[in-house]
């Protein structure tokens, strides 16, 4: 049967430890790792077999360090009492009996079981932090003769080594609980250590920064507390306690004494900068005095300067000549140097008295000369105004007169105007009597189109007739100088029309019209009898090309265009004529008006007054003070401990095949396969029964379970 463990946390101080419970344990306190095979009874060996005693849980109990980390200062009385630790183990519960009469298969079952109590243990070791070895496994033959007392050999060795590595697990962990605890109380010791000595270094601080922003000079030293710590080099367990408490204990010490002296400093310098915030004030005072006078006293003046200043701008840009000189006035003021108190404050009141009469003085002579300057001004202003009125209305008139002048030759000189006249002129050879005709000519004088008339006369009736459409091109290009070029382009026919009106009676019906240019080309013929109508579509260009300067009021010749011939009984000729006249007329030039006279500006002097303002007071002496900053040197910290050692080996339990006994065997004497270890082996008994005795007291301990939680 094989002992359950489980493992429990608990809250001791400011620690968390680890308390086993056990069954069928014992404590003993072991530090040796050497495993020895002692022999025992099979009556004890079952008794411890089969006991099943169960033990409470029971807490390892750790004092802790005294110091509260909520505790905002150190002081003399809060002194580290030592914390304590137990290394105690579990007893073995692996048995060291197979009882008597057992079989083979039952002895090997029980080394098996036995040995995976010692495997399970070991790892527990092993994962506490204990250094385990394995050994070589031992081989053991076993029969039916020798099975119980060769397995209660190897169960005895096997409860040995077991119960060895269960006292190095127990010494593990009571050497890391101790680093633990130690650890933990010197970390909390120098956290609020070191929080009780910053606060008092921060208070420090701000009375040095206080005093620094009041501009007194401050000497910061830095003073370490050095403390004789104990060594602590490979201390364990409670020599360790003991150890890290004595050395907590200087360390508090230490940080008393420095934050005392920081306080002493703190409490010194306070009163060191409230005497020469005292002085300044005073100082402040008289100097605060004077330069609200002097700021009240130059904004007066510069108010009196500004509007001063404003009107002279305003002067000069009406045309007036000003001239600006600077008057500095210099009180005889008291001599301030070395004075204080009282005796400073009746000096500086005697010159702001000086100084604020001179100010009104200044400001009178400045307002007075603003005042008479804008007199001057506005009278020299009304002179121009009245000057400019006139001069604008002489400026407008004759700019008008310029203006039309100058439109009226721009004009001429570049003017195409004219008038375009035409004419329609006919010769009948039957002007009167039976065949009279006629020819009349209706004229666009704008863009020269005209129509062309005639008659066709059978001599008894006017039997129709003809219209001739067509136009006269011509172009005119101003000179520059009022002449014009005209030119006489060309000649367009657009068409000829007869209407018909009676049948024609006359014997001869040859009726023939022409249209011709002046050099005779016939532009146009139609032949016809006269008793029908009908329209004809000429569009024909005949060029003309005559060109002809005229001067302004000159008319071109009149220029013949065309030649019309209606031929029949009676030949009726008309001929059309162009004439175009320059239009253009010369602008006289303008008689302008005479300037009225110009104001003479008038000449002005002013003044800026300036007033010498007093010395301010002489600032105090500023003082040196000296201060210390304390630190505490570090305590030494715990060396983590050495793993514990620990060796383990185990057994195959070989069993011997059942054979039939055919002689009586010999006494055989029984040799130990184990290890012995000196002792008078004829106790195992009664040892053996002491720790079954122990085991029914059901006494069990806590340990600490490094690295390992287990419910």
């Amino acid at each position: 049967m094989q002992n359950s463990k489980k493992y429990k946390l608990y809250k001791s101080g400011k620690l968390w430890v680890v308390g086993a419970v056990a069954v069928a344990g014992v404590a003993v306190s072991a530090n040796t790792t050497q495993v020895s095979a002692d022999t025992v009874s099979n009556a004890d060996a079952q008794a411890v077999k089969t006991t099943d005693a169960t033990q409470s849980d029971k807490q390892v109990q750790l004092t802790a360090s005294s110091t509260d980390t909520t505790t905002n200062k150190a002081t003399t009385d809060d002194t580290t009492k030592t914390a304590t630790v137990s290394s105690t183990s579990e007893k073995s519960t692996v048995p060291t009996t197979a009882g008597t009469s057992v079989t083979q298969d039952q002895a090997k079952d029980a080394v098996d079981k036995a040995q995976d109590t010692v495997k399970d243990d070991a790892k527990t070791a092993s994962d506490a932090g204990v250094d385990v070895t394995t050994g070589k496994t031992t081989d053991v033959t076993i029969n039916d003769d020798n099975a119980s007392s060769k397995t209660n050999e190897v169960l005895s060795d096997l409860n040995k080594q077991d119960q060895a590595v269960k006292d190095a697990t127990a010494k593990q962990q009571a050497n890391d609980q101790a680093y633990q605890t130690a650890t933990t109380e010197k970390t909390d010791a120098t956290k609020q250590g070191q929080a009780d000595l910053d606060n008092a270094t921060s208070d420090l601080d701000k009375q040095v920064d206080t005093t620094e922003k009041a501009g007194i000079k401050v000497n910061v030293e830095v003073a370490q507390s050095s403390p004789e710590y104990k060594d602590l080099s490979g201390l364990e367990g409670q020599d360790l306690l003991d150890a890290m408490a004595y050395n907590i204990n200087l360390y508090k010490q230490a940080i008393a004494d420095g934050v005392a002296s920081e306080k002493n400093d703190t409490e010194a310098l306070a009163k060191l900068t409230a005497e020469y915030q005292q002085k300044q004030a005073d100082y402040a005072k008289a100097n605060a005095d004077r330069d609200e006078a002097v700021e009240k006293g130059q904004s007066d003046l510069n108010n009196a300067t500004s509007d001063l200043d404003k009107q002279v701008e305003a002067s000069k840009n009406a045309g007036l000549d000003v001239s600006v000189e600077v008057s500095k006035v210099s009180p005889k003021y008291k001599d301030l140097t070395g004075l204080e108190g009282q005796d400073l404050l009746d000096a500086m009141a005697y010159n702001l008295d000086l100084y604020n009469k001179a100010v009104v003085t200044g400001v009178s002579t400045e307002k007075a000369d603003t005042e008479t300057l804008t007199k001057l001004t506005a009278e020299y202003q009304k002179q121009v105004a009245d000057y400019e009125a006139q001069k604008a209305a002489v400026d407008k008139a004759n700019a008008d007169k310029k203006a039309a002048y100058e439109k009226a030759l721009e004009d001429y000189m570049n003017g195409t105007n004219h008038t375009t006249s035409m004419t329609a002129q006919t010769q009948t050879d039957a002007s009167s009597g039976q065949y009279q005709t006629f020819m009349n000519a209706t004229v666009d004088q704008k863009i020269g189109e005209f129509t062309l008339e005639h008659d066709m006369n059978d001599g008894v009736h006017i039997i129709g007739h003809g219209v001739l459409k067509s136009k006269v091109n011509w172009k005119i290009v101003a000179n520059g100088d009022g002449t014009e070029t005209v030119t006489i382009s060309s000649i367009e026919l657009y068409s000829y029309t007869y209407t018909n009106a009676y049948q024609n009676q006359a014997v001869n019906q040859n009726i023939n019209f022409h249209v011709y240019d002046n050099d005779g080309n016939d532009l146009f013929s139609v032949y016809h009898d006269g008793n029908t109508t009908f329209s004809k579509t000429i569009n024909k260009t005949a060029q003309i090309n005559k060109t002809f300067k005229i001067s302004p009021n000159e008319t071109s010749p009149l220029t013949q265009v065309l030649i019309v011939d209606d031929n029949w009984i009676w030949n009726t000729h008309g001929q059309v004529s162009t004439q175009i006249k320059n239009t253009n007329v010369a602008p006289k030039a303008p008689i302008y008006e005479q300037d009225p006279v110009k104001p003479t500006a008038p000449k002005a002097t002013v003044h800026h007054v300036q007033v010498v303002a007093h010395a301010k007071g002489q600032e105090p002496a500023v003082p040196v003070a000296s201060v210390k900053k304390v630190t505490v040197a570090d305590m030494p910290n715990a060396d983590k401990p050495k793993p514990q050692k620990v060796e383990v080996h185990y057994y195959n339990i070989k069993k011997t095949p059942k054979v039939e006994k055919t002689e009586t065997p010999k006494a055989v004497e029984t040799a130990s396969i184990l290890p012995h270890t000196n002792a008078n082996e004829s106790h195992g008994g009664v040892l053996l029964s002491a720790m079954a005795g122990l085991a029914s007291l059901g006494l069990a301990f806590g340990i600490s379970k490094k690295g390992k939680k287990q419910n």
